[in-house]
């Protein structure tokens, strides 16, 4: 009975900790969040819905999350950076890594069956932090397009 009881409350700790885990990119964009003076847009399906129409590039889409704050503390930098150093998920492939002058900058992708399901773009400076997101169905050929098209 003892054995029995110690399992299951072995099975429950494990169960709890994977559950309340979450994803180290959504824990730093609540930390963002949570910044006096952050601004936030999120652009859901329905609004995006809207936009494709008028606008090609925005095909594939689902959501797009921005998260701005200007005039950070010293202590919400200190955090941050932290935060951005323990951050190892591997689900996510990093494009593009820097370090460089107190700003870090991170682009991060995730993929599945040859679709970009996730970018994530990250910039955090002494006195500023930005974080884009993008998910959806995104096709790499769309992507290098638009890239392209811009140059």
């Amino acid at each position: 009975m003892k054995t029995r009881t110690f399992i299951t409350a072995l099975a429950l700790l494990f169960c709890s900790t994977t559950l309340f885990a979450g994803n180290c990119l959504d824990s730093l964009s609540a930390s963002i969040a949570r910044i006096p003076n952050a601004e936030k847009v999120n652009l859901n399906s329905f609004v995006l819905g809207l936009i494709k129409p008028f606008s090609s590039e925005m095909k594939g889409i689902k959501s797009m999350n921005i998260l701005n704050a200007e005039d950070i503390s010293q202590a919400d930098y200190d955090r941050l950076k932290k935060q951005i150093a323990g951050c190892n998920d591997n689900s996510y492939e990093t494009l593009v890594a820097s370090n460089e002058d107190d700003e870090i900058v991170r682009i991060l992708m995730k993929t599945e069956k040859g679709k970009i399901k996730e970018i994530i773009i990250f910039s955090l400076e002494k006195d500023e932090v930005s974080l884009l997101r993008i998910k959806g169905k995104i096709d790499p050929q769309q992507l290098n397009e638009i890239i392209e098209n811009d140059k």
